[in-house]
C-alpha cells in the first residue's frame, strides 16, 4: 500500500487550491464580459427603441400633415381638373402612411415592444370609423363597403373588452385587403357579433378568392400571392402576417375560407381580456389614433 508523505498531501492541496482559484477568476472574467455584452445589448435594444419611435414621428407627422391638408382642399375645390389631382394625392399619401404604419408594427411586435392595453372598446364606432375611412379607396375600385351588427343602424353601441388599437389595425388590415382584391361593382361586409364571451367580426368579399393551396401562405410575412413586375394589386405582404401576430397577441385567431373567383371570408374570434377596474377606460372611434385616414389582403 503506498503512502502519502504530509508534505506531497499539503503541495496537492495547495495545487488543486490554485486550480480553483483560476477557475474562479476565470468565471469572474467570464462574468464581467457577459454583464458588459448585456449592458451593450440593452443600450442596443434602447437606440433601436427610440430610433424606431423618432422616425416614425418623423415620417407620420408630415404624412399626416399632407393627408389633412389634402383632405380639406378636397371640400374646397371645386374645378373637376384640380379636384381630381388633390384626390391622388389623398389617396398617395394615405396608401403610403398605411403601408409606413403597418411596416412600424411589424417591427414593434418582432422587437417585443407591444403590448395589450386593455380598454371598454366600442366596436361598433370602431369598425364604422374604418369603414368610413375607406370609402375614398373602395369607391375607386367601385366597391361599396357595409356594416351588418346588431344595433348598427340606430347607433347602439356594442362594447367588448379589447386593445382599441389593434383591434382598429386588424379590421382596417382585413378591410383594406377585402376591397383590394374585391371584383368591380361588388361589396364588401363586415359583420359583428358577440357569444359565448368572445367577440366575432367577419369581412366577406366577392372578389378573385384564394386557392386552397394558398390559404396557409397568406398569413407568413412578405407573402404575396400576386408577383412580379407586372402584378396588379399593392402591398408588400406585411397586412396579413400583422393581423395574425396581433391577434396571437390578443389570444385570438383567424381563419379563412376562400372560393377561387367567387370571393373570400375572414372570419376572426377575440376572446374578452380581463383588465383592472381602477385601470379601464373607454374608447371610440373618434378617440382613436393611428390609421386616423383610410387604412389592405
Amino acid at each position: 500500500m503506498h503512502t502519502v508523505s504530509d508534505e506531497q498531501l499539503v503541495e496537492e492541496l495547495k495545487f488543486r487550491l490554485d486550480q480553483s482559484r483560476k477557475s474562479l477568476n476565470d468565471l469572474s472574467v467570464v462574468n464581467r464580459k457577459l454583464i458588459e455584452m448585456n449592458r451593450k445589448l440593452e443600450e442596443s435594444e434602447a437606440l433601436k427603441s427610440n430610433f424606431l419611435s423618432n422616425i416614425r414621428n418623423e415620417i407620420n407627422n408630415p404624412l399626416n400633415a399632407i393627408i389633412g391638408l389634402a383632405s380639406q382642399l378636397s371640400s374646397i375645390v371645386k374645378k373637376p381638373d384640380v379636384s381630381e389631382l388633390v384626390t391622388m394625392i389623398f389617396s398617395e399619401a394615405f396608401h403610403l402612411d398605411f403601408q409606413l404604419r403597418n411596416i412600424f408594427i411589424a417591427a414593434e411586435l418582432e422587437a417585443g415592444e407591444s403590448m395589450p392595453a386593455i380598454e371598454h372598446v366600442d366596436v361598433t364606432s370602431v369598425v364604422r370609423g374604418v369603414l368610413e375611412n375607406f370609402r375614398a379607396q373602395a369607391a375607386d375600385k367601385q366597391v361599396a363597403v357595409r356594416l351588418s351588427a346588431a344595433g348598427a343602424e340606430s347607433g347602439e353601441p356594442l362594447y367588448f373588452p379589447t386593445d382599441a388599437q389593434k383591434l382598429q389595425v386588424i379590421v382596417a388590415n382585413l378591410v383594406a385587403n377585402a376591397i383590394e382584391f374585391s371584383s368591380p361593382d361588388s361589396e364588401v361586409v363586415v359583420v359583428l357579433d358577440q357569444a359565448d364571451d368572445c367577440l366575432r367580426i367577419q369581412v366577406q368579399d366577392k372578389g378573385i378568392g384564394i386557392a386552397e393551396a394558398d390559404l396557409k401562405r397568406i398569413f407568413d410575412r412578405f407573402v404575396q400571392l400576386d408577383t412580379g413586375p407586372t402584378r396588379a394589386h399593392l402591398g408588400h405582404g406585411l397586412g396579413l402576417s400583422v393581423v395574425k401576430s396581433l391577434l396571437d397577441l390578443l389570444q385570438g385567431e383567424v381563419q379563412v375560407s376562400s372560393t377561387p373567383g367567387l370571393g373570400s371570408l375572414f372570419s376572426v374570434m377575440l376572446p374578452s381580456a380581463d383588465y383592472g377596474a381602477e385601470g379601464m377606460t373607454f374608447a371610440e372611434g373618434g378617440n382613436l389614433f393611428l390609421f386616423e385616414q383610410l387604412d389592405e389582403k
